[in-house]
């Protein structure tokens, strides 16, 4: 997301990723961009601003699932005992 948006962009974009990243877990990957902006509150042309296609958004939500999953294993790093990291 670039930081040269406006605020309400960067919240429509945060907002949308959210919406997708809940929608593909309970979905899977399926939904549909206007299925997504409607859980989401907002307009298609909105969602089609930030994500122009369905993989985009994908890609998007992989990313910041990876992202996330990286900084939890940062967090557990050097842990004494592993199984307390996979366990969390």
């Amino acid at each position: 997301m670039p930081d040269h948006q406006r605020a309400d962009a960067r919240r429509n974009y945060a907002r949308i990723l959210a919406v997708a990243e809940e929608e593909v877990a309970t979905h899977g990957a399926g939904d549909s961009l206007e299925q997504i902006a409607r859980v989401a509150g907002m307009g298609s042309a909105t969602v089609r601003r930030h994500f122009p296609t369905r993989r985009t958004l994908l890609e998007a939500v992989s990313h910041q699932r990876v992202e996330s999953l990286c900084a939890r294993a940062n967090e557990f790093a050097g842990e004494g005992d592993s199984r307390v990291a996979l366990l969390s």
